[in-house]
């Protein structure tokens, strides 16, 4: 049956469902079930049901058609699987990477970028520690600032005059200082950067796509 990777992905979706199912199916397929109430269980009159109690349970299936149809599923299963094992290896797709090279990957290598390297990648830039905004910056060099934040210490001072009135001030004891030399990225840089990286992600998920067009080998 000629289908291409993407084809051979839904049919094994399916086919999971489909598992699932006709396992569900098999675990019923084991018994019918009459149930009803009787007034006496021995005499003439034994086991006959009172009017409406009667219900019963039927399977819609033997145990033999379950496990023959689990078996076709599984079989057909295999076969996709190898085939699809066997694809991957051989299917390419070319990306364009960070560095702005083309680069050929496997469909392996494509979603190891998506779900593992990449996010690892975005993780990294989202971590940069950024430039702190509006403050007095007092010497700058090529990579870093320096600012001083001032923060006045008070407190509150009462008086009372010759009458007896309570009178507050405040009074300032000194000031904490806290100088900084700040290495932090601007902000800009690092959003840039987790641009970059996302359109990377699209052209890999792109490439993704492509790849899954590729036509399963034949077993």
């Amino acid at each position: 049956m000629s289908m291409n990777l993407g084809d051979a992905f839904n049919r094994r979706k399916k086919l999971s469902s489909d598992l699932v199912a006709w396992t569900n199916r098999l675990k019923s397929s084991g018994v019918t079930r009459r149930t009803y109430r009787t007034k006496a269980i021995e005499g003439n009159g034994a086991f006959s049901p009172e009017p409406g109690s009667e219900k019963s349970t039927m399977r819609h299936y033997t145990v033999e058609e379950c496990r023959a149809r689990i078996r076709e599923i599984v079989d057909e299963d295999l076969i996709l699987a190898l085939r699809i094992s066997l694809t991957n290896q051989a299917a390419k797709a070319e990306v364009e990477d960070l560095e702005g090279k083309t680069r050929t990957y496997s469909i392996p290598e494509l979603l190891v970028l998506k779900d593992s390297i990449i996010p690892k990648l975005e993780e990294a830039a989202r971590a940069v520690p950024l430039r702190a905004d509006g403050v007095n910056v007092m010497e700058s060099g090529d990579n870093h600032v320096r600012y001083r934040t001032v923060t006045k210490v008070e407190r509150k001072k009462e008086t009372f005059s010759e009458k007896g009135l309570k009178a507050e001030e405040m009074e300032t004891l000194g000031y904490d200082v806290v100088e900084v030399t700040d290495f932090g990225l601007q902000s800009r840089e690092m959003w840039n950067e987790i641009d970059r990286i996302q359109e990377f992600l699209q052209r890999v998920k792109q490439a993704i796509n492509r790849a899954n067009k590729t036509e399963l080998v034949e077993l």
